[in-house]
């Protein structure tokens, strides 16, 4: 029993990067694909939501295992040991990607702004800009010691989970048609968009590359104190493995409450917007639902913008050893966001665009992951089994092929 305590206890000590990108798992863009699906196929589409978040864990866990193996993250090692060229247009598509999982991040939250104060959009974006440079704050923290911004995000996390054990409750699924949905099935052409949108608002690009970044601390620390041994390392990735699936089991919760909650209350209402989500869940389940509706949207637009700030210095610093400080990085990627808000355009549309847009970045950093991890001279020991090179390679694959398909239904279809 003293072991067991022993082990939870070290356990606890490494929570924390999982969490961190778990809340790329439970963004403002989930909330707009998870919405829409379950208000219009109902829970038809749970499974894609479960088959997404189990590819995550997978992919999550990789990615820890290159920082840990490497001391070094994607972007870094693309620059180091990729052409020149090739390194310019996977640069590019990261930061296309960054500009739109941002706009993701601040449109969710100025819906939320928006939606509790009865502010006009554009009031709740400028008001989700101020807040997340607020948040920069605790980024600046996170450099003089990393467990500040760890504890933020999770109280965060535990605020968007909570929000939505209590919608769940109040929405008393039918447990037949929860486990309907776990049965894989596409209902037409139009649940496939909306599944190929899960599928990129679930598996984030830049999540995949900031994994490796943020396990660095640990690492460093461990091998002061213990040294730069493979039992070391081992060690290290058991324990982050471990908080990356939990952290992600969670997220696939939330993901898939959400999708519940809105086939519960908005099946046959032809409501799919986050708005009218709000405005919905309010006369169906009262106004402490669409309370916490809102602030739990407003948790995930700002925790998720944060994150999406450190991985996007990670980006830049990693694919052209640029430094930017972080005040012009926030500045980079709002600007858009703030122009989309402004320009008029329908906010549940744009964040739905935004994860099909962020499902085509998907293979550009996939494909790195896969190529690093199975070269033996840079991994060591730590090099993937070919099993694990097989599935990953089959999931890339897979998602490539569901980007063609979507591609060429959006032009000719």
């Amino acid at each position: 029993m003293s072991n067991k305590l022993a082990t939870l206890r070290e356990l606890a000590t490494y929570l924390g990067p999982g969490f961190l990108i778990s809340v790329a798992y439970m963004d403002p863009g989930n909330w707009a694909t998870n919405i829409a699906g379950g208000a219009k196929f109902g829970t038809a589409l749970l499974w894609v939501i479960v088959l997404a978040s189990t590819m995550a864990m997978g992919i999550q866990v990789i990615a820890a295992k290159l920082g840990i193996a490497t001391g070094k993250g994607i972007a870094q090692l693309c620059r180091e040991r990729l052409p020149h060229p090739v390194v310019v247009v996977l640069w590019a598509a990261a930061e296309l990607a960054m500009i739109a999982t941002d706009m993701a991040e601040i449109i969710g939250a100025a819906i939320g702004f928006s939606l509790i104060f009865s502010f006009p959009l554009w009031a709740g974006a400028i008001l989700a800009g101020v807040a997340s440079f607020a948040l920069l704050g605790v980024r600046t923290a996170y450099q003089r010691g990393y467990r500040a911004i760890e504890f933020t995000i999770m109280a965060l996390v535990g605020i968007i989970a909570l929000a939505f054990v209590f919608e769940l409750v109040l929405a008393d699924p039918n447990a037949g048609e929860v486990a309907a949905g776990l049965a894989p099935s596409i209902p037409n052409a139009g649940a496939l968009y909306v599944a190929i949108g899960i599928l990129g608002a679930t598996v984030m690009p830049h999540s995949v590359y900031l994994h490796p970044y943020i396990v660095q601390d640990r690492r460093q620390r461990l091998v002061a104190a213990s040294g730069d041994t493979e039992e070391t390392h081992r060690r290290h990735f058991r324990f982050e493995s471990a908080d990356t699936v939990l952290a992600l089991f969670g997220a696939m919760f939330v993901n898939a409450a959400m999708l519940v909650v809105a086939a519960a209350a908005l099946t046959g209402t032809g409501i799919d917007t986050v708005e009218e989500a709000y405005v919905t869940v309010n006369d169906v389940f009262g106004g402490h639902a669409s309370l916490a509706f809102g602030v739990a949207l407003i948790a995930a637009g700002l925790s998720s913008s944060l994150v999406a700030t450190m991985a996007g210095q990670t980006v830049m610093d990693g694919f052209l050893d640029w430094n930017v400080k972080v005040w012009i990085r926030r500045s980079v990627t709002l600007i858009p966001s703030l122009a989309v808000v402004v320009a008029g355009f329908d906010p549940t549309s744009v964040l739905v665009a935004s994860q099909v847009a962020l499902s085509f970045e998907l293979p550009f950093v996939l494909l790195p992951l896969l190529y690093f991890t199975r070269e033996e001279s840079l991994m060591g020991s730590f090099v993937n089994r070919s099993s694990t090179t097989g599935v990953l390679g089959v999931v890339v694959s897979l998602i490539v092929v569901l980007n063609v398909w979507l591609l060429y239904s959006t032009l000719l279809g």
